[in-house]
């Protein structure tokens, strides 16, 4: 008898110190059952270590706070969409191009990105609010001038991010965004040997506009304003994208 009640107390300390490592442990792994078993609020992923430095600003900032920029959930995934129709190649080309860019600024922010497939959704920068509760899925697509008003001129792409605020504390967080790519542009770079490589890098600026980078005065960063060359994401340009992906859980 006393053999079986020492079995019983071993198998409730194992227990008790499984529930005790599952609720507070650390890691990724870990945190995916937290939110099996609906306890916890985790984040989904772990932004970047990056080298320190170079020069980056973000789009907003939270209300009284201006060290606190507004970023997305990073306890929620980011649902998106792509409208291939308009851009170079075809659709599943488009598509992996996207789903390329889109791992990069996952890889560095640690948001999670949510592929839900291809969409006949266009483009619409006219609305400035999103009615509360709403969190329609990002779109990413290509259009041209005379569709999308905004890539009149010298404009290869516009993107952006929607924010509204929670119901407890007022915080703003991101809910929904756009990239639009110039179809114009993208065909004009079909033909350059670098092409893709400045299509992408057209892209990865855009997509950091939408998790809330905004431009910087550098040259050396991909958000500046203008097309310098540049490829891929300056130091700069890394380290304000860790800092989105540190946001607050809703």
């Amino acid at each position: 008898m006393r053999e079986r009640w020492r079995s019983g107390l071993t198998l409730l300390g194992s227990l008790l110190l499984l529930a005790v490592v599952v609720v507070i442990g650390p890691g990724n792994e870990l945190a995916a059952v937290r939110r099996v078993l609906g306890i916890g609020n985790d984040p989904l992923g772990t932004p970047a270590d990056v080298v320190p430095g170079g020069v980056h600003a973000f789009l907003r900032h939270q209300p009284g706070d201006p060290d606190e920029p507004v970023a997305w959930d990073p306890c929620r995934e980011v649902r998106y969409e792509v409208n291939p129709d308009g851009a170079p190649g075809d659709p599943d080309e488009a598509v992996a191009f996207v789903q390329e860019a889109v791992d990069v600024v996952s890889g560095l922010t640690g948001l999670q990105f949510d592929y839900l497939g291809e969409t006949d959704r266009r483009p619409s920068w006219k609305a400035d609010l999103v009615p509360r509760g709403s969190r329609e899925p990002v779109l990413v697509a290509w259009a041209t001038e005379d569709e999308v008003e905004e890539l009149s001129g010298n404009v290869a792409g516009v993107g952006g991010a929607v924010a509204q605020s929670d119901t407890r504390g007022g915080r703003l967080r991101y809910v929904t965004g756009q990239v639009t790519l110039d179809s114009d542009v993208y065909d004009r770079l079909g033909g350059d040997p670098d092409g893709r490589a400045r299509g992408r890098a057209i892209l990865l600026h855009e997509l950091g506009h939408l998790v809330g980078l905004d431009h910087v005065d550098s040259p050396g960063e991909l958000m500046y304003a203008d097309e310098v060359g540049l490829l891929d994401f300056g130091t700069g340009d890394r380290n304000g994208l860790v800092r989105l992906g540190k946001g607050q859980c809703g």
